[in-house]
């Protein structure tokens, strides 16, 4: 299992890595930062609203939209 230096990036793997599984999760959580410019190692808490967005727009077509709108929730509360 992937472990994170960031604190917001090992919580938003945890979320995503039960439903995902480690390689979807690493590369989905990887991809979202690099759009926005960022790193994992460099997510800070003004990101989480932006993350949680392009992941919940991305995971969509995998859960579906309420498992989508789930993942988002659990990230922006973190």
């Amino acid at each position: 299992m992937t472990k994170y230096q960031n604190e917001y990036a090992q919580k938003i793997y945890d979320i995503i890595f039960p439903v995902l599984g480690e390689l979807m999760a690493k590369g989905s959580l990887r991809a979202q930062c690099n759009s926005l410019g960022i790193t994992e190692d460099t997510i800070q808490a003004k990101d989480l609203p932006a993350i949680s967005e392009k992941l919940k727009k991305g995971l969509i077509i995998f859960l579906g939209t309420e498992g989508s709108m789930s993942i988002a929730s659990k990230i922006l509360k973190i």
